[in-house]
């Protein structure tokens, strides 16, 4: 398969690895962390597909490489500017909390929007560039919402799937944001958009009803049941499907591993019971409220410390946003006030 000739396209805001810097000065890429790398890997190595994204540096782009695994990655190349509005501005303060029901006051901005528009068309331009004729692509997440209409009219013979990995508001709170027409004909680019709840999906299907489209049907799980009919001819699939881990790579628990778990579980005092938290550092995660719900049951004696250790992994991100700075800070907080009251 050659780099410009891809029937299989995955498209999202990131690559899934990382640039490490090794002690010689050297660099390597490594996988990524997080949810969404987990459940696409899977898809794409079975595929041999394309996945095009940004590779996490800034100003620089390496030329197309292969993983172990086959799959073909394709760098796109954003700079300090593109990275400060695309992803942390208009991405991560302002969609990010709105989506999520408003956890925290989305901030609306121009030029934001702008780095928004044209990155989304920098990323159209180098998908259009790479999938071959007829191929089918994938785009990913809130970050790109504007990707598969604009690979419509560039690429009419393309088949086009969006799916969202984070809740989708209601069409009430979806209004607030200025550049929602935008975004919705965006949306209406692609064959088929996902989501990973059926009331995500209908709170699609309303806004798309609210702006006289011909909708029909529900949203149900993992059955594309819905459809929005364009006034051009086009129909759009709507649908719920839920996303997973690949849960046969984690079926395998031999010797060594219980070994290990055993050695774990020694180290952490030999409790009964391990409460294991997993997720990236971010205010919707609920760590915090967990940390305090911990807390308030050793208090109360619910849980003796003696008898119950709680782990929490929480992977760093998105580090130069206030939010998630403050959200660092009172997570720490917590468990050195946790350990400090309790621990043994």
């Amino acid at each position: 398969m050659s780099e410009h000739g891809n029937d299989f396209v995955v498209v999202a805001n990131r690559l899934p690895v990382d640039l490490e810097t090794r002690p010689d000065g050297s660099h390597t890429w490594t996988p990524s962390p997080g949810g969404l790398v987990t459940a696409l890997s899977p898809v794409l190595e079975s595929h041999q597909g394309c996945w095009v994204g940004w590779p996490g540096v800034a100003d620089a782009a390496p030329e197309p490489f292969r993983t172990d695994a086959g799959v073909l990655l394709h760098p796109v190349k954003l700079t300090e500017s593109d990275f400060e509005g695309f992803y942390e501005g208009f991405s991560n303060a302002t969609l990010w909390p709105l989506y999520h029901d408003l956890i925290v006051t989305p901030t609306y901005d121009r030029d934001w929007w702008h780095a928004y528009r044209e990155v989304n068309l920098r990323f159209a331009d180098e998908v259009a560039e790479v999938a071959a004729e007829g191929a089918t692509v994938w785009v990913q997440d809130y970050q790109l919402q504007l990707l598969p209409g604009i690979l419509r009219q560039k690429r009419p013979d393309l088949t086009i799937g969006f799916f969202l990995h984070i809740p989708f508001p209601s069409a009430d709170l979806f209004r607030q944001l200025p550049w929602r027409e935008e975004l919705v004909r965006g949306l209406l680019g692609a064959d088929l958009i996902g989501f990973h709840l059926e009331a995500n999906a209908r709170n699609f299907l309303e806004l798309a009803h609210r702006h006289g489209l011909d909708v029909e049907g529900e949203a149900s799980t993992r059955e594309v049941t819905a459809h929005i009919h364009l006034p051009q001819g086009r129909t759009i699939g709507v649908g719920a499907f839920p996303i997973s881990i690949a849960a046969k790579d984690f079926a395998r628990f031999t010797a060594e591993d219980k070994g290990d778990v055993a050695k774990l579980r020694e180290e952490l005092g030999s409790p009964q019971r391990i409460i294991l938290g997993v997720d990236r550092l971010d205010y919707t995660k609920g760590i915090l409220q967990r940390l305090t719900a911990f807390e308030e049951l050793l208090e109360s004696g619910a849980l003796d410390p003696e008898e119950v250790a709680m782990v929490q992994l929480a992977t760093p991100s998105r580090e130069r946003l206030d939010h998630y700075k403050a959200t660092r800070s009172k997570v720490e907080e917590a468990v050195g006030r946790i350990n400090g009251r309790f621990a043994r």
